[in-house]
């Protein structure tokens, strides 16, 4: 039985975050929730650096159908047992003209704007010619060199002001002592002010403000056949919805495959999320084979497949 420690964290979004479609470069639609690797490496990110390890790039690892940039994402997963969000719509309470109020709940929508991005480097010889010949103030100049250099393309993002996102990391300890080369007692040590240091969802301008966090040695275990309840998006084939509502949605999961989880909020037309309102009771999942259930101490639980890596 490995020694397991959980990292979660409840962060409030500024204006959303951007955690794009993998695999598509045309255009780039946006996910409605953080996916599992991007869970991951919210918790990665300030953990590698309060222990001093390299942040090395450019490595292009091969990982399950996706591919890791970072180097230093592989030893991260490797220790992962399961990685899972979900999110808090807080209560607004707002006046009409009549000087009534009334509460509101916030939610999370994904668009996609159109902005100029610089493709030089993407570019062929050939085509590079075709713009250094090109004459400024020339209709081939606007017409062919422009688009080719600064092309127009749809960026996606998802728009989600003053929303809470619950974050749950839960992780062998003794083997990602080992991969990072340290004891357990010095990650431990590490690990519990390193939590605190989530700042971002996904990209870089994707800031966040940490409202609660907590490092967890303390873990308990559901096995299949049990139920439990949870806010925090389950796959699919790990839990049957028992009791209240959740809706269905694909992501890429822990091996960057496109999956089904259930999701404790209403989805209305794939691009707009409005979560649970806070307070409200979580649906109640029903754990299958092959899967269990971690729980930490202040009622927050995860459902994740037993990996055999």
């Amino acid at each position: 039985m490995p020694q397991l420690r959980a990292f979660y964290a409840k962060v409030l979004t500024t204006w959303g975050f951007v955690v794009r479609h993998r695999g598509v470069s045309a255009a780039q639609p946006a996910y409605l929730v953080p996916p599992p690797p991007t869970i991951v490496g919210a918790f990665g990110y300030p953990l590698i650096r309060a222990l001093g390890s390299p942040q090395k790039g450019g490595g292009k690892i091969k990982w399950g159908e996706g591919i890791l940039i970072s180097e230093a994402m592989e030893p991260l997963l490797e220790a992962t047992i399961i990685a899972c969000g979900g999110f808090v719509s807080p209560a607004v309470d707002i006046s009409d003209h009549a000087s009534r109020k009334r509460s509101v709940r916030t939610g999370l929508a994904v668009y996609q704007e159109s902005v100029r991005i610089i493709a030089v480097p993407y570019k062929t010889g050939g085509q590079m010619g075709n713009v250094r010949r090109a004459v400024p103030g020339t209709p081939i100049f606007f017409e062919n060199a422009i688009p080719l250099v600064l092309p127009v393309q749809a960026l996606g993002a998802t728009y989600a002001p003053h929303i809470k996102l619950e974050l749950l990391w839960v992780v062998d300890i003794e083997r990602l002592s080992k991969e990072f080369g340290v004891s357990v007692d010095k990650l431990d040590n590490i690990a519990q002010k390193a939590v605190y240091g989530v700042v971002r969802i996904g990209s870089k301008e994707s800031l966040v403000v940490v409202e609660e966090a907590k490092y967890v040695r303390e873990i308990k275990i559901y096995e299949p056949g049990m139920k439990i309840q949870t806010r925090l998006y389950v796959p699919k084939t790990c839990a049957e919805l028992y009791a209240g509502s959740a809706s269905e949605l694909i992501i890429p999961d822990l091996e960057y495959r496109l999956s089904y989880f259930y999701l404790p909020a209403e989805i209305a037309s794939n691009n707009l999320v409005i979560p649970l309102p806070e307070g409200y009771p979580p649906p109640t999942f029903k754990i299958l084979d092959r899967c269990k259930a971690y729980s930490i101490d202040i009622g927050v639980t995860g459902i994740g497949v037993i990996h055999e890596r």
